[in-house]
């Protein structure tokens, strides 16, 4: 991946990629084995515990800008305030998507213990 890239380019990126697994997901024989379930479950496990990290990141950003270059399109409050308003939100969404994350891992692991016991494509 080129270091060219955007925060917000990789973000587009990201959810370009989402949409294209959920067109996927669509065809009757996205998931022909049960661990193709477990894997994507994984998968996307995997994404989302790596969401908090970027979203603190995020934050760590916009606190970093300096307050004189910014304004708010309606006054009061300031840009401080909004700013702390953004970080509530993100601490927010940051413990729903830890909740996610802990629910796919529980459903992956669930997942594991189906057993494919039909006939094997192509044999």
């Amino acid at each position: 991946m080129s270091s060219e890239h955007t925060p917000w380019d990789l973000a587009v990126q990201a959810a370009d990629t989402v949409r294209c697994l959920n067109r996927r997901a669509l065809r009757p024989d996205a998931f022909p084995f049960p661990t193709d379930v477990h894997h994507t479950l994984g998968a996307l496990a995997g994404m989302l515990e790596q969401l908090p990290d970027t979203l603190h990141r995020l934050a760590a950003g916009l606190h970093a800008l300096p307050a004189d270059h910014l304004a708010v399109h309606a006054d009061p409050p300031t840009p401080e305030e909004y700013k702390a308003r953004v970080a509530l939100e993100l601490g927010e969404a940051i413990a729903d998507i830890e909740r996610a994350a802990a629910r796919l891992r529980q459903a992956q692991h669930t997942a594991a213990e189906l057993v494919w016991t039909g006939p094997i494509p192509g044999l």
